[in-house]
């Protein structure tokens, strides 16, 4: 992969619902302690529209936490959908070619050598974004390292794996895993084997583990240095 040019870290899922937007949010508080921080959710879908206006609800939950520089909201969400559905589907609904190289333009406007701009996918990495493209094939253009967000539960080791076999076979480089425990599962010996064998997969990647409604601590802070240190 080329040289990047640009600062940011795209941040994709085990899953749909597995976090992302939490956990996108987390890193953008805790980058902002010491560096101009942006956000851009490329597609999203599930808007909802009234009076001509989208409403975002990613971008809005992101934009609380007070931690996002002011940036235009073309650039912030390009492509904005009704339908909750895939961002391929969705475009197609509505008669809209999702164009990879529109997205990639408008992150280069946001993003620049002295910020960090964090990028939120739509699911996981194979989500198609039209018949020939997928969500893995715009992180490729971004060239930007990707976060993995995933979580502690029966299953989560077979679509962890997966996403990085993906990854790996795209020469993505994985900067961070993200254990997001959103269902508050205890803490056991089934967790914690969850824990050693995706640090096993990926011994050279920074790794954080975020309790159920975790907030941005001395951790989370630290990962985001850890993280800075890879762009």
């Amino acid at each position: 992969m080329p040289n990047q040019k640009y600062r940011g870290l795209f941040i994709t899922g085990t899953d749909t619902g597995i976090g992302k937007t939490y956990v996108s949010r987390i890193l953008a508080e805790g980058f902002a302690a010491s560096h101009v921080v942006h956000y851009m959710k490329p597609v999203q879908t599930g808007c909802t529209h009234a009076k001509g206006v989208f409403a975002v609800p990613d971008l809005a939950f992101v934009l609380a936490s007070g931690k996002i520089a002011d940036q235009d909201f073309d650039s912030s969400v390009p492509y904005r959908f009704e339908p909750a559905c895939s961002p391929q589907l969705a475009a197609a609904r509505a008669g809209v070619t999702i164009s990879i190289d529109h997205i990639r333009e408008k992150f280069k406007g946001l993003a620049d050598k002295k910020s960090v701009t964090i990028i939120e996918g739509a699911g996981g990495v194979l989500v198609p974004l039209s018949d020939t493209a997928t969500m893995a094939d715009l992180m490729l253009h971004l060239q930007i390292p990707a976060v993995v967000v995933t979580e502690p539960r029966i299953g989560t080791l077979n679509h962890t794996l997966l996403t990085f076999e993906a990854l790996a076979r795209r020469a993505i480089p994985v900067a961070g895993i993200v254990l997001n425990n959103l269902h508050a599962m205890p803490e056991n010996y089934i967790y914690h084997d969850i824990v050693r064998v995706i640090q096993e997969h990926a011994p050279a990647t920074e790794f954080l583990e975020l309790e159920h409604d975790a907030v941005c601590d001395e951790g989370v802070r630290g990962f985001c240095d850890a993280l800075f240190k890879r762009l």
